[in-house]
């Protein structure tokens, strides 16, 4: 059995009416379309980025691969098979304009299948909906599963992604919804998500951005994660031509704990960005 993540399909007459309601809406009006910032203007990015490539190796509470890090943030890497480390990859690609056109995920103990996204397929931007879908493993012979479909609201500085669908192994449905709201620069400064499992028992997500650098970069957050609360201390490594950081350290404590208060887990995401003007 393949656990996937919290995805799904948005079904019935109702949910297709609004989303190709939503769709003929963005068509007949371009100028309302023209003021929607891109995927890609909300990101803490320079240049005209077309991919980003990001590996997260996350330190969960207890890891005993927690003191390394902190005595070494730019240069730790751990051993393979290391215990106390949890890997998983993300890709996101972006067209001409600036919008997220499909993203791709894997993790450990996934065995080679693939979570795929693909956003507004045969429509101008910004795209409405959302496909979802489990690829199988390359040369398995086995079939892709569809997980779900869904849609993509805009409104204002808030734009919401929802859907209602299936997981492989998993009786019934689940609904899923995460919604991004802009700041003043148009960088995103509140992601909030919510899952409810077929059993009814829902999942909270929220990411608060306190803090930026000059740069745009987030430097402090609040974070709701797994039912805790904590102060989230970003740190920036490895620039690229263009400035932005190829390694970002993800430091958690303890929300209202003091500067120094002990950190009780981590992330460090490793970064390839690929951009339009590129030759190679």
């Amino acid at each position: 059995m393949i656990r996937g993540p919290r995805v799904g399909r948005r079904q019935g007459r109702v949910i297709r009416y609004r989303a190709v309601a939503l769709l003929c809406g963005l068509l007949a009006c371009a100028g309302c379309a023209a003021d929607i910032p891109s995927d890609r203007d909300t990101l803490a990015v320079a240049g005209p980025l077309v991919s980003l490539q990001a590996e997260t190796l996350a330190l969960p509470p207890g890891s005993p691969q927690l003191p390394a890090l902190l005595a070494d943030p730019q240069g730790w890497q751990p051993e393979p098979g290391a215990e106390g480390v949890e890997r998983s990859s993300a890709r996101g690609d972006f067209d001409a304009g600036g919008w997220l056109r499909t993203m791709v995920f894997s993790w450990d103990g996934s065995r080679g299948w693939e979570v795929h996204m693909a956003y507004g397929e045969g429509e101008r931007p910004p795209p409405a909906t959302v496909r979802i879908w489990l690829r199988a493993p390359q040369g398995s012979g086995q079939p892709d599963w569809p997980m779900g479909e869904g849609t993509v609201r805009y409104a204002g500085a808030t734009r919401t992604l929802s859907y209602k669908g299936r997981r492989p192994g998993i009786e019934g449905r689940e609904d899923f919804e995460r919604s991004l709201t802009l700041g003043a620069s148009n960088r995103v400064e509140l992601e909030e998500s919510t899952s409810v499992a077929p059993d009814g028992a829902p999942v909270h997500k929220r990411r608060q951005v306190l803090a930026r650098d000059a740069q745009g970069h987030p430097l402090d957050d609040a974070e709701l994660l797994e039912g805790a609360e904590y102060r989230v201390s970003n740190h920036y490594f490895l620039p690229d031509g263009r400035g932005n950081p190829r390694r970002i350290v993800r430091l958690y404590r303890a929300a209202g704990a003091a500067q120094d208060a002990p950190v009780l887990r981590a992330e460090v995401i490793l970064r390839t960005l690929r951009y339009q003007d590129e030759t190679r």
